[in-house]
């Protein structure tokens, strides 16, 4: 009764990471092409109802390179207080080249293209990151029409095998630095600093992988999935936890995730809005 009271507390406190880190991704000497759906809905919110997410990613890796290519759709509906629905969409690409082993450099650039949202439409995000076996470290600048969002991560992970059994655990924080933010209505109700922090954890047992994760304290603006997602609407995050459950079928991996999310809407001070995402992930290696 002790170690499964242990075990659940460590597995609801550890509930969002997954949004940060990937999962399985080793496929060194071959390519990989990655499906993602997913589903989005709204409570309480005064500008959002629901919303459907489509994306696809190219992913090739050596002995020392790494790139990723990744394309992004969403589309919202929206209150009727909002001129129209919104239709977004992300261009992500990632390069990591392996210095020696232990040491990997990263550079990252994500573009955006929003229908609604002019203060951050055409918004682009540069990062530049260095890891050291499991301690890694990246700085994201973002540039928006009117504003910049400096983001400082940093990540510790480590791997343990058990057996048939090899789990993955990590911790992270991200600090997120807004200049500029009391130029235009869309952040003058931010703050200039936020900091979050992120647990971890992964099993992967024979064909399976279960995992799950959170993240604590406020973010904005901030840039996820290392360098490959990014929250850009003016919008900050609490509380996030995450479940996952995926299965391998020779070279084809299925996995599915649900999350959920408390969030504010800064411009127009709306407190305690809900946001719940179910997707499911299909990726073929080759």
């Amino acid at each position: 009764m002790k170690f499964l009271m242990i075990t659940t507390s460590l597995m609801l406190s550890i509930t969002y990471l997954f949004a940060e880190v990937e999962e399985h991704h080793e496929h060194v000497g071959s390519s990989q092409i990655k499906f993602n759906y997913e589903n989005l809905s709204f409570t309480d919110s005064k500008q959002k109802d629901k919303g459907r997410r489509y994306g696809v990613e190219m992913d090739y890796q050596s002995d020392k390179h790494h790139m990723q290519v990744y394309v992004e759709h969403t589309d919202t509906q929206t209150k009727p207080n909002v001129p129209k629905d919104l239709s977004v969409n992300k261009y992500s690409f990632k390069y990591q080249y392996q210095l020696s082993k232990g040491n990997v450099v990263t550079l990252s650039y994500l573009g955006i293209d929003d229908n609604l949202m002019d203060e951050v439409d055409d918004g682009k995000i540069v990062g530049l990151g260095y890891k050291y076996k499991g301690l890694q470290f990246t700085q994201y600048i973002s540039d928006y029409k009117n504003f910049n969002v400096y983001q400082s991560d940093v990540q510790l992970s480590k791997k343990m095998a058990f057996d048939d059994v090899l789990l993955k655990g990590a911790v992270a924080g991200k600090y997120m630095y807004l200049q500029n933010r009391l130029s235009n209505p869309f952040t003058q109700k931010t703050k200039k600093e936020y900091f979050t922090a992120g647990l971890k954890l992964h099993a992967d047992y024979e064909a399976w992988h279960i995992g799950a994760g959170m993240y604590a304290g406020e973010r904005i603006f901030a840039v996820m999935n290392n360098g490959m997602k990014v929250q850009h609407h003016a919008m900050s995050f609490d509380r996030s936890f995450m479940f996952l459950v995926g299965r391998e079928f020779d070279d084809v991996l299925v996995q599915l995730r649900y999350a959920t999310h408390d969030a504010n809407e800064i411009p127009i001070d709306n407190e305690n809005v809900g946001i719940e995402t179910w997707s499911v992930e299909v990726s073929y290696k080759f």
